[in-house]
């Protein structure tokens, strides 16, 4: 994806979105490294242009808990503008090889100065992340841990861009556990009636989705017309 091509940044007057990605610079991560680890000291956001990431925390009494799997346009570490001594939240690490842009906390300083409108893209951000949790809560406290597990799945397969394909969603049955709120022998449980029911399969840190309409339909989501 080009750079000023990221939705994030599209309702910047186009003076605006330029100083900004003069202030990037762009970092690239191979598969499996870590971006950040939780407890350093934040200083930058990440805007990710290419490939696809995980945020963690925890893991002292096991796996950690996967907090969010995150794609192109969305960006993370946006608590790093707004305190200069703030700790990160979560590790983040690259599932695949990704490419971020990276803003500087003085750079994002130097700019909302000049450029009052820049205020609105960390706006943006925090609005995102506040809607991504409003939804989480949301669905744990109304949707059984099934449903949530089925959301989920779907979730991914737009995210992995596998929708209604037989595409593998790199994800383990621990990730999926974690995103769903769910406790991991449920999901097992869950994956292994939709595996006797041929509705998916699953294999080391992977799920293949054979059935859509049927995943939809679990998930309590509207079913897709075929034509």
């Amino acid at each position: 994806m080009r750079p000023d091509s990221l939705q994030l940044l599209a309702f910047l007057p186009e003076e605006e979105r330029r100083a900004v990605l003069k202030r990037c610079h762009r970092t690239r991560y191979a598969t499996g490294a870590f971006v950040f680890h939780v407890g350093q000291r934040g200083d930058a956001l990440h805007l990710i242009t290419k490939g696809r990431v995980t945020a963690s925390a925890g893991g002292g009494f096991g796996e950690p808990v996967t907090l969010a799997v995150m794609g192109v346009g969305e960006a993370f570490g946006e608590m790093a503008l707004i305190d200069p001594d703030e700790a990160r939240t979560a590790t983040i690490r690259a599932i695949e090889p990704t490419e971020t842009l990276v803003l500087q906390q003085a750079d994002f300083h130097e700019l909302r100065r000049r450029h009052p409108a820049v205020n609105d893209l960390l706006i943006r951000v925090l609005v995102a992340r506040v809607r991504r949790l409003t939804n989480q809560l949301t669905e744990l406290a109304e949707l059984p841990a099934p449903v949530r597990i089925h959301r989920q799945v779907v979730a991914l397969g737009g995210l992995f861009e596998v929708l209604d394909t037989d595409g593998p969603i790199p994800v383990s049955q621990n990730q999926l556990a974690s995103l769903a709120g769910a406790k991991l022998r449920v999901t097992n449980k869950v994956l292994a009636e939709a595996r006797t029911q041929r509705t998916l399969s699953t294999g080391r840190r992977r799920i293949v989705v054979h059935d859509w309409p049927a995943v939809r339909r679990a998930a309590r989501m509207p079913v897709v017309a075929a034509w």
